[in-house]
């Protein structure tokens, strides 16, 4: 029998391992809070796993939208996944629910995200030969990056994801532009550089692996034509990439076939 917690404690990142309930939704799978090292910034999330499993998992690194403490990552995020056979690893980034540093929307805080590659890949039961990465609303934004930098994701998943910062910036109210000011540093005006750079329909051949992004058509939170800009530039830059739009759905994309359709996405690219 595996001891999942000090299997996790050893990853030379990690610096705590808290043993959690599972929600009741999701009675088979294991859940721990985890505290590991990124950069010079101590970041919290959670690590999940199926229950029961034979050895080598397939990893996914899941990324929460929001941002600071507004839409932090919950439990449910990771046991949905883990509960299909995945060990699941999902950010806090930093600065949010207890860790350190300052969050960037997109900036430095994408390293968060890759470091639990590192650990995915660190621990002895993942398969060695890559992960999966799923995102959701701005974690779609922080998706995107990483998929730009890391050849290690092997496919990847949307849901609701941020494709274009200039289109979030011009169609949200002044609560969302206040997010960028605060977080990035200004406007697109101010932070023309910074917001390409966190806007992946601008380096659509920069994403390496195929892309699954899914959208629901009545989603007021991330215009729809953030995802379809992206579907159409990065089918025209050569890439394996689909789009699914959910008729009716809103932002949450709850109600639809979200989960089920990301891991047949995951499944149709195995990890080998």
């Amino acid at each position: 029998m595996i001891d999942l917690k000090q299997m996790l404690e050893a990853v030379p990142e990690m610096l705590t391992v808290t043993e959690l309930p599972a929600p009741e939704l999701f009675p088979d799978t294991v859940l721990y809070g985890i505290r590991y090292k990124s950069d010079d910034c101590e970041v919290t999330g959670y690590a999940a796993f199926p229950k029961s499993f034979e050895t080598p998992l397939p990893a996914i690194v899941y990324n929460r939208g929001g941002n600071r403490e507004f839409g932090f990552l919950r439990p449910e995020g990771v046991c949905r996944f883990a509960k299909h056979g995945y060990v699941v690893l999902g950010s806090q980034y930093r600065g949010n629910q207890g860790g350190t540093g300052h969050e960037e929307f997109g900036g430095a805080d994408v390293n968060d995200v890759i470091k639990l590659i590192d650990i995915a890949l660190e621990l002895p039961i993942t398969v060695k030969s890559g992960v999966y990465m799923i995102g959701h609303s701005r974690g779609g934004m922080m998706t995107y990056l990483s998929c730009a930098r890391d050849a290690r994701i092997r496919a990847a998943v949307v849901g609701a994801g941020i494709a274009d910062s200039f289109m979030m910036y011009e169609d949200r109210e002044q609560s969302m532009k206040d997010v960028y000011h605060e977080l990035v540093g200004g406007g697109p005006e101010e932070k023309h550089d910074a917001f390409v750079a966190r806007s992946a329909t601008h380096w659509p051949e920069k994403i390496i692996p195929p892309l699954l992004i899914c959208q629901g058509t009545d989603d007021w939170r991330v215009n729809p034509r953030q995802s379809k800009t992206l579907h159409e530039r990065m089918v025209a830059a050569g890439k394996e990439c689909e789009l699914i739009l959910y008729d009716g759905a809103d932002h949450s994309l709850q109600g639809t076939t979200f989960v089920p359709d990301a891991v047949q996405w995951l499944k149709k690219h195995p990890l080998v």
